[in-house]
């Protein structure tokens, strides 16, 4: 299997580095475990800050249902916390959530690898991205590229580690978020607030990585400013207009000289 060259993210010298996440069945091959107790979100910032490690349920403090690792508790599933904490304002409210966010089959993961993408050692389930705005919209003008694909953001108060670390991963479809907006990440402080949280799964990453390749990251139009690039825009709106017109009018000529 070929390994995918990761040289392009280099080029964004990201703050905080990429972190790639592999889930496996079997005890990861060259990776050491964390002797951590660590929410799932926080596994992002301790992988920008750590050597590579792998975590199993027992290192998972909240977010293993999501992981499949273990059952939600049943105060969690009924919904009574959402009140409590200030999350949601009945009982039901919270508990609706759990029909629809994201979670990984019971047992179908027992080892959460994680990894900066410059100290990783396997090709990942999950490419996870923290940027800042101008970093995000090339990445999410890469993601699109070359298939036109929506971009997606999909999150909810709680449980919002679902749909970085899950939903990508079943769906294949990219997901981004903003750091600060999931209610445990922002008590936790697991990442600094602001922070554009992306997501690809293991099937979007060479594509990816491809467009970045092959796209102009900063196009000229971005450095007109806002009269300069109207003024850009309608002349060569009035050059395709003439070209086409021109185009008709030979083709029109073409046909009347073949009847």
């Amino acid at each position: 299997m070929k390994k995918t060259d990761y040289a392009i993210f280099n080029k964004f010298s990201f703050e905080r580095k990429p972190v790639g996440v592999k889930y496996s069945l079997s005890i990861p091959e060259g990776i050491k475990p964390t002797n951590k107790l660590l929410a799932l979100c926080e596994l992002i910032n301790e992988a920008q800050t750590s050597p590579p490690f792998y975590a199993t349920r027992e290192n998972i403090q909240c977010g293993g249902g999501v992981m499949g690792l273990q059952e939600y508790p049943p105060m969690m599933y009924s919904g009574q916390l959402g009140p409590m904490f200030s999350m949601f304002k009945t009982p039901g409210a919270n508990r609706r959530i759990y029909d629809y966010v994201p979670h990984l089959p019971k047992d179908s993961v027992k080892y959460i690898s994680c990894a900066r993408l410059d100290r990783m050692n396997f090709e990942p389930d999950l490419l996870l991205f923290t940027a800042n705005v101008t970093q995000a919209e090339i990445i999410l003008r890469a993601s699109s590229f070359a298939d036109g694909k929506m971009w997606h953001s999909k999150g909810t108060t709680c449980l919002a580690c679902a749909w970085i670390f899950a939903h990508p991963y079943l769906s294949g479809e990219m997901n981004y978020t903003i750091s600060g907006l999931g209610y445990s990440m922002k008590a936790r402080k697991a990442l600094p607030e602001g922070l554009i949280i992306i997501t690809f799964a293991f099937d979007a990453i060479s594509s990816l990585v491809e467009n970045l390749n092959d796209m102009e990251w900063e196009p000229y139009w971005f450095n007109l400013g806002r009269e300069g690039f109207i003024e850009e825009v309608q002349k060569r709106e009035r050059e395709l207009t003439k070209r086409l017109s021109m185009d008709f009018v030979q083709t029109t000529k073409a046909l009347k000289t073949k009847k």
